[in-house]
């Protein structure tokens, strides 16, 4: 029977969890002025770990191309609902409503891609697609409005949370380890 190996806590990890506890606490500060929002800002939680990095630089530039496919698909998302809305207003079946947000999802699926793909969203036009497809089927009526931006918001606090992490905690951590990986290098020449 193997031995049960306990994880290491690194500074990876350490990072992660201060990046959520300062997404917590930027989004109290936002629900102080609008308490109606829901307590805890779960995409704020998701990309303030998704966007820690081994280095700040990559932190910023993988945050602010998440950020770009963020509002890339914001912009779509919301011309489709506000299409959708439009048009399943003039039907009264509801397979055709279900139809005409079906087509209207797949139209808005290849714009955000496209879009991403001009607007060099680079390996993030998933992204892009993904924010206009949540936009199009989150909540319904004058919600989704509301829903995507709340979202994009989120997104904003997630990101430039862990950017100010990665950018102020354990970077003497990461220079000792690059010392010791240059001292490595040197002397295995």
């Amino acid at each position: 029977m193997e031995k049960l190996k306990l994880p290491h806590i690194g500074m990876r990890k350490i990072k992660s969890l201060i990046a959520v506890a300062l997404a917590f606490i930027v989004w109290g500060i936002i629900r102080i002025f609008l308490p109606q929002l829901e307590p805890h800002p779960i995409f704020a939680y998701i990309y303030a770990i998704i966007e820690i990095r081994d280095t700040a630089e990559k932190s910023k530039s993988f945050g602010f191309l998440r950020i770009k496919a963020t509002l890339v698909g914001l912009s779509i998302g919301l011309i489709f609902v506000t299409i959708s809305i439009w048009l399943t207003s003039l039907v009264t079946g509801e397979w055709q409503k279900i139809f005409i947000d079906f087509g209207l999802i797949l139209i808005a699926t290849l714009l955000a891609l496209c879009a991403g793909e001009i607007f060099n969203c680079k390996n993030f036009c998933g992204i892009a697609a993904i924010i206009a497809v949540i936009c199009m089927v989150s909540h319904s009526g004058e919600d989704r409005y509301l829903y995507a931006i709340m979202r994009v918001i989120q997104t904003l606090i997630g990101v430039f949370v862990a950017i100010f992490v990665n950018t102020f905690v354990g970077k003497e951590h990461i220079e000792d380890e690059t010392a010791k990986q240059e001292i490595c290098e040197k002397t295995n020449q």
